[in-house]
């Protein structure tokens, strides 16, 4: 396993520049973004699902129709960086060849949180802001990023984009969480254009994105497992251990996934060792399902990091994991400065920072177990029982599962999402649902705000709920 360097100072918080469009940051980022795609991210290849959506979405809020919210899925990490090559490059492409090219560029401002600039290099925090990036917060109310999100809504030539599942959600053949704040932003905005005499409408535009791993490379996912089930110590089950190129693609699959569930056992026990609980449910006789034990783990981690921050158990799990998060890099990067060096306040903030770091661990662990049910990935969240290939497991969802399990054993002993393992090449699909158009609801919002919401977000899960089942029923027919 990677040793993974603690935090032991504080540090000065690195600042922003004013978020915009610089022509030099865009070109920069244009031509970089290929290579990122394609070398970086390992993806061999990228198609739309009914680009015809985005296409029209984006020539109504270029030519003044509209104004529209890009509301993508966010179950792998780096959708921003593959959807800002795929709206610039080769959304004009697609345009192009349907017969109706675009009258501007393909721009859009991405929304990210506040904490990316407080890890990532220079060089990002360079050209976040340069490319119309801008933060926001999860868990308070900042006032200045709220209206400069509003504004560009209002305002900006190019569309907004955020993902309302909040965080990277680990799993895109379900829909685990999602959001209000994208919904929000637009029933506010349409409430704006309203109060001003203007005429366009607010369009919500569903973005699912998917990616088809390369099975050739199914080999080294197993390394990647057997090399955690040697540092756990397990043994392969003759069947597991002897399965070769000899052998079906079912067959391997079957194989993988039994040693990845006896993984996923294995680490478990050992998280509830490093935690002091024990595995049997409220009666001594009746042993905790698995599901139940991961919950309580994660219940045991929040705890500890609330205890140690003095922060109260409030809303679901993500919740309380946004607030440890925002705790934790405060410490790290004090707000109001870091102290002069050698003063006993810079001491006492260095041992903050460094406890906090500690800390944080907790809620990293929780950041990705509270998504990995045992539901997955043999069912999907449409009733697939049989892992949507007609017969056996998706290969894709297994892919997940194998990484998610590495990362599992990675955040127990002190790692983050940087760690997460990425052994193969892939081709990503980028699936469009029709719009939601929210200006046409407006009427309903002004009589109960709280009613039409929920009927807004009940579309919205609706939508991605249905390119989830089309994504599967087409990987079915191939």
């Amino acid at each position: 396993m990677k040793e993974h360097k603690p935090a032991s100072k504080a540090l000065a918080r690195h600042r922003l520049a004013e978020s915009r469009m610089s022509p030099l940051a865009l070109g920069i980022a244009r031509v970089l973004s290929g290579a990122f795609v394609r070398f970086g991210l390992r993806i061999r290849g990228v198609e739309f699902r009914h680009p015809e959506r985005l296409v029209e979405a984006w020539r109504d809020h270029l030519e003044g129709r509209s104004r529209v919210i890009l509301a993508f899925r966010h179950p792998y990490g780096d959708e921003p960086q593959l959807l800002t090559y795929a709206f610039a490059t080769l959304l004009p492409r697609v345009a192009r060849r349907m017969g109706a090219p675009l009258p501007g560029q393909t721009r859009a401002r991405f929304v990210h949180g506040y904490e990316v600039p407080l890890w990532s290099g220079a060089f990002i925090r360079w050209l976040l802001p340069r490319v119309g990036a801008v933060p926001v917060y999860h868990v308070k109310f900042d006032k200045p990023s709220v209206e400069r999100i509003r504004a560009i809504l209002r305002k900006s030539p190019y569309p907004l984009a955020l993902a309302p599942e909040g965080q990277v959600s680990y799993r895109a053949e379900s829909l685990p969480r999602l959001e209000r704040g994208a919904l929000r932003l637009g029933f506010w905005c349409a409430e704006e254009l309203r109060a001003a005499g203007r005429a366009e409408h607010v369009v919500v535009l569903p973005i699912s994105v998917y990616y088809h791993f390369d099975e050739d490379g199914i080999g080294r996912v197993e390394a990647l497992v057997a090399r955690l089930e040697a540092d756990l110590g397990l043994s392969l089950s003759p069947s597991a251990s002897t399965l070769g190129w000899g052998f079906g693609r079912e067959e391997r699959r079957a194989a993988l996934l039994a040693r990845l569930e006896a993984v996923d056992a294995a680490l478990i026990s050992v998280a509830e060792g490093y935690y002091g609980i024990s595995a049997r449910g409220a009666a001594a006789t009746h042993p905790a399902s698995r599901d139940e034990r991961l919950g309580a783990l994660l219940e045991e981690a929040l705890a500890r990091a609330e205890a140690t921050f003095g922060l109260q158990a409030q809303g679901d799990r993500i919740a309380r994991v946004y607030r440890i998060r925002q705790e934790g890099w405060n410490r790290i990067y004090p707000e109001s400065g870091v102290p002069p060096r050698g003063s006993l306040a810079r001491l006492l903030a260095d041992r903050k920072a460094g406890e906090a770091w500690y800390v944080m661990r907790h809620m990293e662990f929780v950041d990705l177990c509270n998504y990995l049910d045992s539901g997955y990935p043999r069912c999907s969240a449409v009733g697939d029982a049989d892992g949507g290939t007609g017969g056996g497991i998706s290969f894709d969802r297994l892919v997940e599962t194998a990484y998610s399990v590495v990362d599992f054993a990675s955040r127990l002993s002190g790692g983050n999402f940087s760690d997460r393992p990425s052994v193969l090449g892939r081709r990503a699909v980028i699936s469009i649902d029709p719009p939601i158009d929210l200006s046409e609801r407006y009427g309903d919002y002004e009589n109960d705000r709280r009613r039409a919401m929920d009927t807004a977000f009940s579309d919205l899960e609706k939508s991605f709920m249905s390119s989830i089942k089309e994504h599967i029923d087409e990987r079915r027919d191939r």
